[in-house]
């Protein structure tokens, strides 16, 4: 297999050494958009490991965590579920270890063996002190295609001893063990047979657990999100626009993005990075064409707002002929940055 048909990947590692505290904010920066990660600082150094491998496939992304050594807790809250938007199912295999989870108000243990499913719109604490997992990342829609049986996800565990969570997790450990031969043509079609997999196999759980009201996730302001990006040209586009579309109060509609700086704030930061996209990639659209397909009327506002809040002119922008005008770091960093890439990019599947 030749290296361009080899899965994109992404691996960093942390323990005792020179470079252990860089290795280790790397870890906690390429999980950021997932979870807010905290590592306590490790009594003895030399049992400390923090490492994490990802696997682009396409429509879904592969995990490979190994963490030992010290306490890792993790942390998915109303608002970073806001800020990143991520609507992505996460079934887990736990391979060695534990961790203790919190999930609609209730605590469980999963151990080595254990599938567990958790939905990135909604809450969920974790702390572990020794875990290796596997992890697959889907999105929603290629599970159930009802939103009532997806929304029941959220928090399924299975035991070791039952024979779906043997099923799922023999699978998970066959696809592990496959990715350095799969290419990226293969992926896809592995996904979706994998996916179905898990539905099928994990379809009468669903039915048996008490359907939680839509109100308990992020539902709505994933919906209000989903909606201002496929209409962000729209110039009306604004807290009173929505509150029409969704039939909301306007001290409701704050309500929902308080946690992120609010609405009109977020609507000018999506129009903006959008128009920063198509500034970097679309030489064909004059500077104007773009700021009016991004929902401003006048350029010269279009022009004073992205200076503050990229620095940079959107002529600047222009000139630097696509590369990004944000500052870059290390090679490092910019891979840790491609994983978060790889994930808006399967929540957008």
């Amino acid at each position: 297999m030749s290296a361009v048909d080899k899965l994109p990947s992404h691996s960093v590692v942390a323990e005792a050494g020179a470079d252990c505290r860089r290795a280790s904010r790397l870890f906690t920066e390429t999980l950021d958009p997932l979870f807010r990660t905290r590592v306590e600082m490790p009594e003895r150094l030399a049992d400390f490991r923090a490492g994490l491998s990802t696997h682009f496939m396409g429509p879904a992304l592969f995990f490979v965590a190994d963490m030992q050594g010290t306490t890792y807790a993790f942390a998915r809250d109303p608002g970073r579920i806001a800020r990143s938007g991520l609507d992505l199912v996460f079934v887990q295999l736990t391979l060695e270890g534990n961790d203790v989870r919190t999930v609609n108000g209730e605590t469980m243990l999963v151990e080595a063996g254990d599938i567990s499913v958790f939905d990135l719109t909604r809450p969920i604490h974790s702390e572990t002190g020794r875990c290796r997992n596997l992890t697959l990342v889907l999105p929603r829609h290629l599970l159930f295609s009802r939103e009532a049986e997806n929304d029941a996800l959220h928090g399924l565990l299975l035991k070791r001893s039952t024979s779906t969570a043997r099923l799922i997790g023999s699978h998970m450990r066959a696809l592990f063990a496959d990715l350095p031969e799969i290419t990226q043509a293969e992926a896809p079609a592995i996904v979706a047979a994998t996916a179905n997999l898990v539905t099928s196999l994990i379809a009468p759980k669903i039915a048996a657990r008490n359907q939680p009201s839509p109100t308990v996730r992020g539902a709505v302001i994933m919906e209000i999100r989903r909606y201002i990006e496929q209409h962000i040209a729209l110039s009306d586009l604004g807290p009173d626009h929505l509150c029409r579309m969704f039939a909301l109060s306007r001290a409701s509609l704050y309500r929902l993005f308080e946690p992120i700086g609010g609405v009109t704030d977020y609507i000018r930061t999506r129009r903006l990075r959008a128009a920063l996209r198509m500034l970097a990639n679309d030489g064909r659209r004059t500077i104007g064409e773009i700021a009016y397909a991004c929902g401003f009327s006048d350029t010269s506002a279009f022009s004073r707002a992205f200076r503050n809040q990229f620095g940079m002119s959107p002529s600047e922008v222009r000139e630097r002929d696509g590369r990004s005008p944000l500052p870059r770091g290390s090679a490092e960093k910019q891979a840790a940055a491609s994983v978060h890439d790889w994930l808006r990019l399967v929540g957008s599947l």
